[in-house]
């Protein structure tokens, strides 16, 4: 397992001839430069022969790359530049043609070998197929010489249950033509994944330690990356991956799933991680394909949790490397975002402590709990709450909160050390001058006057968040009060200081004295 894992890139390729508008040369160009930037050690850059605009913008880059070499930049000096052809002559010398330039130039040589494609699509002999494969695969070797190297795809190997014995052997005499990397597509997903694992730990078996084995993996049954991910383990070193799981029908094996699952099982590889979310949001709009909401890793939804359970373990493990339910930190591939907590009617007291405390509002779990039977069911009614309906309901509910003492004013008379107090008390308006060095022991003493007396804890000012879109940049005070064996927290909210401590104080009685 001290085998690097070498990430070959289909996206130009096998990718970009399923999109309903292929890129141009100026526009695969964009691609090919992330993809420089991802770190991948293989691109192959199109199907040279299907049209002169591939075999223009695949010989553009292969061009762009011995540019960029000649510069000194790393990345382009090691990355293998390979153009897909048919086993044919003419197939062969476009892709040559279209790559030659490249540092280390590659021709990828397939021909079907399942026994259905044989008889049905190339309606060839088996002996023939063999034929034809090794004698496109010397070809191919002659033209690039020792600058560059030769792969060849058995396509619809997934297939070829029935008929290994006969692949196996075609794939020894085309390794002795000239081929270095043997690639085994699952050119469509059929059976569960270990069938094709199998096969693949087989041929790595029994071909020569310096053949690289290579996997191709399309996900027509949502499995693609578990079978890439175990063929690495059974012997495949290079994998075969588009950005986003790109390609035909269901697309092909998402490079990004590989490389975290790699990563999560210890191998060193020499992608670099932390540019995949990045990528992953620029290839969707270049190919004008949205990311599933739910699709692992770089889905909006891959981050979110609603469940009060999977909400309360994200809490307690937020700042942890490994999550309660998270599969990685998500910084690793550069997003910066871990645990999104989302309120519903499956959510409990921990989605609404985290949602208020992300917002400014830095309440604590007795509170939480208080408030999310009242967003439950208002939930209940009105689905998923967004950050600002809930900021709504805890302003309604818990800042300058009313009730049996409503404050209307204070005005200070400072040389005499006097606060006169204009408020109501059970619906009665009433006016109170008090005596104290400051407006909270006023108030404070004033709650003893009208028979509600309440007792100071603890006292905080600070400004509202800028996350709060309406009342950003006011006066918070949070004045925590106790009376009766019972201890709260008032909250006051206003443009003006000393108005805002009022609130909190009154609005803390109010809730001590329901």
């Amino acid at each position: 397992m001290n085998r690097k894992p070498f990430f070959y890139d289909i996206t130009l390729r096998d990718a970009n001839q399923a999109l309903a508008n292929p890129w141009n040369k100026e526009q695969k160009e964009v691609v090919f430069k992330q993809l420089l930037k991802l770190g991948v050690q293989g691109i192959e850059v199109g199907f040279p022969i299907a049209s002169e605009m591939d075999f223009d913008s695949s010989r553009n880059l292969a061009e762009v790359t011995a540019e960029l070499a000649a510069k000194g930049d790393k990345v382009a000096q090691n990355v293998v530049i390979s153009a897909l052809a048919r086993s044919k002559t003419t197939d062969i010398l476009k892709a040559w043609e279209a790559v030659k330039e490249a540092p280390k130039p590659r021709i990828h040589v397939f021909l079907a070998m399942s026994p259905l494609s044989m008889e049905h699509v190339l309606q060839m002999e088996p002996a023939a197929v063999r034929k034809q494969a090794v004698e496109a695969v010397a070809f191919a070797k002659s033209l690039v010489g020792e600058k560059g190297d030769v792969e060849f795809s058995p396509e619809h190997f997934g297939d070829c249950v029935e008929n290994f014995d006969f692949v196996l052997e075609s794939l020894k005499q085309i390794v002795e033509a000239g081929a270095t990397t043997i690639n085994l597509p699952n050119t469509v997903e059929r059976y569960r994944p270990m069938i094709y694992v199998d096969m693949i730990r087989k041929v790595a078996e029994a071909l020569p330690k310096n053949i690289t084995v290579s996997v191709h993996c399309h996900n027509d049954l949502g499995m693609a990356t578990a079978a890439t991910v175990e063929s690495y383990f059974a012997g495949a070193t290079q994998m075969e991956c588009a950005l986003n799981g790109l390609g035909e029908r269901s697309g092909n094996t998402n490079m990004f799933e590989v490389a975290v699952a790699l990563h999560n099982c210890g191998i060193e590889m020499d992608m670099n991680l932390g540019e995949i979310y990045e990528t992953a949001i620029l290839t969707s709009k270049w190919a004008n394909v949205p990311i599933y909401a739910k699709a692992p890793l770089i889905g909006i939804e891959a981050v979110a949790h609603r469940s009060g359970i999977h909400q309360d373990g994200a809490s307690k493990t937020k700042n942890l490397k490994k999550g309660a339910y998270r599969p990685i930190d998500y910084s690793l591939i550069g997003r910066h975002e871990n645990d999104v907590l989302s309120f519903t009617s499956q959510s409990g007291k921990t989605a609404v402590y985290e949602i208020l405390n992300h917002n400014g509002y830095p309440v604590d779990l007795d509170e939480a709990a208080e408030l999310q039977p009242v967003l439950k069911e208002i939930s209940e009614r009105e689905g998923e709450l967004s950050d600002s309906r809930i900021l709504e309901v805890f302003k309604e509910k818990c800042c300058n909160l009313n009730g049996r003492v409503i404050f209307h004013t204070i005005d200070v008379i400072p040389e005499e050390n006097r606060f006169v107090f204009k408020f109501h008390k059970d619906g009665i308006a009433s006016e109170e001058s008090i005596s104290a060095e400051g407006p909270i022991e006023a108030a404070l003493l004033l709650s003893r006057k009208v028979g509600l007396p309440v007792e100071l804890n603890s006292y905080r000012q600070s400004v509202v968040s800028n996350a709060d879109k309406l009342w950003a940049g006011r006066a918070l005070s949070e004045i925590s009060l106790s009376a009766n064996g019972k201890t709260v927290m008032g909250r006051g909210v206003s443009s003006d200081t000393l108005v805002a401590n009022m609130r909190a104080v009154f609005g803390g009685i109010n809730k001590l004295y329901r």
